[in-house]
């Protein structure tokens, strides 16, 4: 949400001249969208419990990024499609920080038997799926 707001910003500075409709609508529309995504969340996500990734997690994922691009930048590799176990009470999130990375990501969520089925640029798993994984 908040990188709409930067982006309106933005916006705002490009254009030469500032409505006040436009603002007053924008602003009617983002308390709108705003009070659905909450009211939704609420609905959808009453029992369900979603842990906070780890610190280490977030530390490592942005030199992933990287490697991940650079290894994708070489000549062309298949890859390979690995199980990988989870705690269900992480599978959200989970997946988001799996995929965020451009060698691995998430091809299948098996609840019933606490996997997920990744595909990753490399043979070997990455820093990140190590930490995130039990």
């Amino acid at each position: 949400m908040v990188w709409w707001a930067a982006l309106y910003v933005v916006y705002l500075g490009i254009i030469s001249t500032v409505s006040v409709t436009e603002l007053v609508v924008g602003a009617a529309a983002a308390a709108f969208c705003a009070t659905a995504a909450v009211a939704t969340r609420r609905a959808l996500l009453t029992d369900l419990a979603i842990g906070r990734p780890r610190l280490r997690v977030l530390l490592l994922l942005p030199p992933q990024i990287v490697r991940d691009s650079v290894v994708l930048l070489l000549p062309a590799r298949h890859g390979r499609f690995a199980e990988i176990p989870m705690r269900s009470d992480r599978d959200g999130v989970l997946t988001l920080l799996l995929s965020l990375s451009p060698g691995t990501y998430v091809t299948r969520v098996r609840p019933d038997r606490d996997t997920l089925q990744v595909h990753r640029a490399e043979d070997r798993s990455s820093p990140v799926e190590r930490e995130l994984t039990p």
